[in-house]
């Protein structure tokens, strides 16, 4: 059975236009500039804008990178014989397998839930999440993407909001948290394939 993992596509839309003037419009300013340059008709100035649009363009690559992925990858939670197996490509560099016997349920979440330090939370975005997978052990997702990887683009802290938390190569996790298409038939799968 796959459970849908929702995002917001309007978020990741707005991410999209947010930083399509840093992708595209700086890198064509740095090369602007050098030709000028180049030809004898911009000076220190006009070199130096072109050195540091071309770096700020290349520093945010990786959460251009992120962001599209985001917006075409389809999240989700395939419920295997053996394991359960998370499907995000915006997170995890490949699947992530966590083993039939340590998961111990599920439940929904009513979205005031807050992630403890032991929580992963499988959304870059800040809608309400609901539904809680219990683990009966600690997991680590050893194929967690780091922060210098692009995950930075989504947890620029915005005000009255905490960042999320997602899955760090190394922590444990007890619970995950995430926002399923349909919560109500998602708790009752995995508390029915669990048993």
């Amino acid at each position: 059975m796959v459970i849908r993992v929702l995002r917001s596509r309007w978020r990741g839309a707005f991410a999209v236009v947010a930083l399509v003037p840093w992708g595209l419009g700086l890198p064509l300013a740095a090369v602007a500039f050098v030709l000028d340059a180049v030809a004898g008709e911009g000076g220190p100035l006009e070199l130096t804008v072109a050195v540091l649009g071309g770096a700020a363009s290349a520093v945010t690559v990786p959460a251009q990178a992120q962001t599209v992925r985001a917006l075409v990858s389809r999240p989700r939670l395939a419920l295997g014989s053996e394991a359960l197996v998370v499907h995000d490509a915006a997170l995890l560099r490949r699947a992530a397998r966590i083993r039939r016997e340590i998961i111990a349920g599920a439940e929904r979440l009513d979205g005031s839930a807050q992630a403890g330090y032991d929580t992963a939370e499988l959304s870059p975005y800040r809608e309400p999440l609901n539904v809680a997978i219990l683990l009966a052990e600690e997991h680590i997702f050893t194929s967690a993407r780091r922060r210098r990887g692009g995950t930075w683009i989504w947890l620029v802290p915005r005000r009255h909001e905490r960042p999320p938390r997602f899955p760090e190569p190394g922590d444990r996790h007890r619970r995950i948290h995430m926002r399923a298409a349909d919560p109500a038939a998602a708790v009752t799968a995995i508390n029915d394939w669990v048993s």
